[in-house]
């Protein structure tokens, strides 16, 4: 009889201990790209859409901006420069 529970219950159990692994590694992995580092970009002229200039992150509730000038930056994707940038300090 113990030895019939053992068998039943220890396939479920190893079961249960990886599905719990892998889901809090891929939560893990989500959380830490979404609030990694990004580069910064600038809109310069038409011909160049964007120049690098500093990172930022896309979290936090001030906008990123350059510490040069305090023009306002993007991230990159593909070939413009659209969705602006956040940083947790002013």
């Amino acid at each position: 009889m113990k030895t019939t529970f053992l068998n039943l219950v220890t396939p479920i159990a190893v079961i249960a201990v990886g599905l719990a692994g892998a889901l809090s590694t891929n939560a893990a992995e989500k959380s830490e790209s979404r609030f990694a580092p990004v580069m910064g970009y600038r809109h310069i002229v038409a011909a160049i859409p964007c120049q690098a200039e500093q990172t930022c992150s896309n979290s936090g509730t001030y906008i990123c901006k350059a510490d040069s000038d305090d023009a306002n930056l993007y991230a990159k994707s593909g070939n413009s420069c659209e969705t602006l940038l956040f940083r947790d300090t002013e």
